[in-house]
């Protein structure tokens, strides 16, 4: 357990296993494990804690050759998570224990009793204190032992073995040797349960093996109290099991302690002990030493198939180097252990060398410089260190002579290094800056004339630059087109930038375009003409040269009956000498006919008038009526005439250009009905019949003749045969009668009722 940071109860739980991978068919290798967290007095579970694998790292041996032989191969599985514990739930003085039971261990076991039908099985095991103290957070990490080499003990030698643990809160370690616990599961039941347990049971020991033999030899296995370091020499091959606890103190007091099963095999390494391994630094007997870390050691040995190497640090095996050569790049004690590579036999170790590096001067690399750097660009590297140093560049690895100052004009891409040191210092300060100068895009314009009419453009291309982008200036002004092509149709400056990706620009060469005088185009007005003007017209234009165009036009000359009625556009077009053209349009209007028309007759009664209405298809300027009697005005198109007696008129209209168009209208007055009031129908030839003056010209009226009694006795549909005061072909009795007369059309349309006498 290690708390991280200060927050109370945040711990990295870890459980570090060690699996025999020559006896992988065990089942053991879990993907997850289930710790379980109890108070220690009066037992019982606070937490269960799930944590995941997360790492597999092979352990490596000092003697290859050997471990391979014995078929030695081991693998350190990590599981490790991150979890907050619930600090109000961990207050008990008596502190907690964490516990992890698994079974089973690996077969072959030389110290153990095994048995064959439960298994040997494994407890995990960790106690720590109360988070609470005296009212406050009690910060606490347990011991944390130290990855171990993948050793094995040669029988009859002596050997050491660092199984010590170190202290994040620097308490007061003490080790001890301490019987393996097997605990309570076994073949059929592989996994703890959640029970609580004051204790739990240790494995039996073998016969003639126990705490103080755990492995025989002169003398037996011991460990160090204070150290961790374990040593023998072992008189009995075997693979055997032992726990190494380790207890915490702080202020005198124990507050939790951990264990850690080990596995150590003991072999028989008698055969051909090979001397001791020379180490030389670059080529030279390698000897305590003060390195520069900026530069490269390498530590060797003799090249040989015939041995195997295994490199150390500080006594750990190095994962991985192997080879007769070490790259240092630490400080520390190096040693190599030899062995022969192709037999199982006893390896020597080398004198150990010192190696401590010596922190290089200071030195820092700048660029002023913003980003993107373009070819043609002049950079400048300033290596900024102490007044007294003395520098040497380098680009990609190779050295640049004569570059010995502070400052460095670069101009190519590369890598660029400085190495710097005060004058009588042997280790260099170095420090590196990658330098990546883009090429600069193409900017290349062209247009297929630099001059131009007023009235055209011209079309400036850029040369074909896929990806990047463009921006066109006219004049120095940005424009808003971002293509490859831009119209032009003002004269001036016109120039393209061309970014790239990278942001790296270039500019084109500016293109100036000028623009030619423009000539002005004049056409004499062209006057209007009535439809049937056979004659031609010539047109004329200025300047001279031109060409007219239009309906009705053939060379200079324009036909209005060639055109038709309508109106019409005449163009002259002038070109100059340098292709520059003008126009000027003149409209012509030829006519197709005045259309005069109206009614032509009127009838009004005597005493009355009428509006004479005409109509026109177009615009007419003046109207002349004659005779211009009895006429309300004689000049307009719809006069109101009131003649006494029915009078012929011709009215004449006449447009703005001359055309003209005559109508002849009549109005004809009618004399109203004189009706008399008496008659004498006696038969004497005087005034013997009703006589109705102009009857006739009502030839649809109605005349109705009643009695004194409202019966009719005449009727007649127009008054062709005047009433001769017969009913049923008898004279009617003198008297008054009483008459209605319905003229029903017009200009009178109207019924006149009044009485006529009878006279005999």
């Amino acid at each position: 357990m290690r708390a991280v940071g200060a927050t109370p109860g945040l711990f990295r739980i870890q459980l570090n296993q060690y699996w025999d991978e020559t006896q992988i068919g065990t089942g053991n290798q879990d993907p997850t494990v289930t710790m379980l967290v109890y108070r220690k007095n009066n037992p019982r579970l606070i937490d269960r804690i799930e944590i995941s694998l997360q790492e597999k790292v092979p352990l490596t041996f000092d003697n290859l050759a050997c471990a391979e032989f014995r078929k030695l191969s081991f693998t350190e599985a990590r599981y490790y998570a991150t979890y907050q514990f619930n600090v109000s739930q961990y207050t008990d003085p008596g502190g907690y224990y964490v516990v992890w039971e698994r079974c089973c261990r690996n077969d072959g076991l030389t110290n153990v009793r095994a048995s064959t039908v439960n298994g040997v099985a494994m407890t995990f095991y960790l106690e720590f204190p109360p988070m609470v103290k005296n009212g406050g957070n009690f910060i606490n990490s347990s011991p944390d032992f130290r990855l171990p080499n993948g050793d094995y003990i040669c029988i009859n030698k002596p050997f050491t073995f660092n199984a010590s643990a170190v202290d994040a809160d620097g308490d007061q370690l003490r080790y001890s040797l301490v019987t393996p616990l097997n605990g309570y599961t076994n073949k059929n039941n592989p996994f703890g349960v959640e029970t609580a347990r004051t204790s739990y049971p240790a494995i039996n020991w073998g016969t003639g093996y126990s705490l103080t033999n755990v492995i025989p030899g002169k003398p037996p296995l011991s460990v160090n109290p204070n150290t961790g370091l374990l040593s023998i020499r072992a008189s009995t091959e075997g693979l055997y099991l032992f726990t190494v606890q380790v207890e915490e103190f702080r202020n005198g007091e124990r507050i939790g302690l951990v264990r850690r099963d080990f596995q150590l095999p003991v072999v028989d390494c008698s055969k051909n002990t090979p001397p001791a391994a020379v180490v030389s630094a670059n080529g030279k007997r390698a000897i305590d030493m003060a390195w520069c870390g900026s530069q490269p050691l390498v530590l060797s040995v003799e090249k040989n198939s015939a041995w195997a190497y295994q490199w150390q640090k500080d006594g750990d095996n190095i994962s991985g180097a192997t080879s007769d050569t070490l790259r240092v790049r630490d400080s520390g004690v190096y040693t190599v252990v030899k062995s022969r590579a192709n037999a199982c036999a006893n390896d020597t170790t080398s004198q150990g060398i010192k190696i401590t590096f010596v922190t290089a001067p200071a030195v820092k690399l700048s660029l002023s410089a913003t980003k993107p750097y373009c070819t043609g660009d002049t950079l400048t590297l300033q290596a900024q260190g102490q007044p007294n140093y003395v520098y040497r560049w380098q680009r990609d690895g190779k050295d640049m002579t004569g570059e010995i100052q502070s400052r460095l004009r670069v101009y190519q891409s590369g890598k660029y290094e400085v190495f710097a040191k005060p004058t009588q210092a042997v280790c260099e300060g170095q420090d590196t800056l990658s330098i990546t100068v883009n090429p600069r895009p193409v900017a290349k314009i062209s247009a297929p004339v630099l001059a131009f009419c007023p009235t055209d453009s011209v079309l400036i291309t850029a040369t074909e630059s896929p990806g990047n982008s463009l921006a066109w200036q006219y004049n120095n002004t940005r424009q808003t087109n971002q293509t490859d092509r831009f119209v032009a149709h003002q004269p001036g400056v016109y120039r393209l930038v061309v970014t790239a990706p990278t942001g790296c620009t270039a500019g084109s060469e500016s293109l100036t375009l000028t623009q030619y005088a423009q000539p002005v185009a004049q056409l004499d007005s062209i006057p209007s003409f009535c439809f049937g003007y056979t004659r031609t017209v010539t047109l004329r234009g200025q300047p001279a040269g031109g060409v007219y165009t239009g309906p009705g036009v053939s060379g200079a000359s324009f036909d209005p009956s060639q055109a038709g009625p309508g109106h019409h556009t005449i163009t002259y077009t002038y070109t100059s000498d340098k292709g520059c053209r003008a126009e000027k349009n003149r409209q012509v209007e030829v006519s197709g006919g005045l259309n005069l028309t109206g009614q032509e007759t009127y009838r009004i009664v005597k005493g009355r008038s009428v509006q004479l209405v005409t109509k026109v298809n177009e615009p007419v300027s003046r109207y002349v009526w004659n005779p211009p009697a009895a006429l309300s005005q004689a000049n307009v198109a719809s006069p109101v005439a009131s003649p006494e007696v029915t009078t012929p008129y011709r009215v004449t209209a006449i447009t703005a250009i001359g055309c003209s168009a005559t109508l002849a209208v009549e109005v004809e007055v009618i004399e109203p009905l004189y009706i008399p009031s008496a008659f004498s129908p006696n038969g004497d030839g005087q005034n013997d019949e009703w006589i109705i003056p102009n009857a006739t010209s009502f030839p649809q009226c109605e005349v109705f003749i009643y009695d004194r009694w409202g019966e009719l006795i005449f009727y007649s549909k127009g008054y062709a045969k005047a009433w001769d005061g017969t009913y049923h072909q008898e004279f009617v009795p003198s008297g008054v009668y009483t008459y209605q007369i319905r003229t029903n059309a017009e200009p009178l349309f109207t019924t006149y009722r009044g009485q006529i006498t009878v006279i005999r």
